[in-house]
């Protein structure tokens, strides 16, 4: 199991496959957070995203895309379950189903499909 230190230093232990998106956050009335979402659950902790994928150790799995206000986000290849170009309301870019939420990114659907092919 991959431990995980809240902003407020409880520990939650998850299974690393379950993580489905990383992305840094603005923790209110704090310094920058990094959000972890995993199976049904999140947790925001002051672990840099970096951090977090160095102790993941194999960071293949994890698509660095980009959010429309331009902050990086880290999708798992494997819990992604669709991709399609933005409706026009929301383009450019793609939306992509992952872990049951819909995650809006500047790339369009041709890389994202090769950054998928080699995941």
């Amino acid at each position: 199991m991959f431990s995980l230190t809240g902003l407020d230093g409880s520990k939650i232990y998850v299974n690393v496959e379950s993580i489905m998106r990383i992305r840094a956050s603005i923790a209110e009335d704090g310094p920058p957070a990094t959000e972890v979402e995993y199976g049904a659950g999140y947790i925001f902790t002051h672990e840099t995203i970096a951090d977090l994928l160095a102790r993941i150790g194999t960071t293949d799995r994890f698509l660095r895309l980009t959010t429309r206000g331009g902050s990086p986000v880290y999708l798992n290849a494997a819990a992604i379950s669709s991709i399609r170009a933005a409706p026009p309301i929301n383009a450019p870019g793609t939306e992509i189903s992952v872990g049951g939420l819909y995650q809006h990114v500047m790339e369009t659907p041709a890389p994202i499909q090769e950054l998928l092919t080699q995941a």
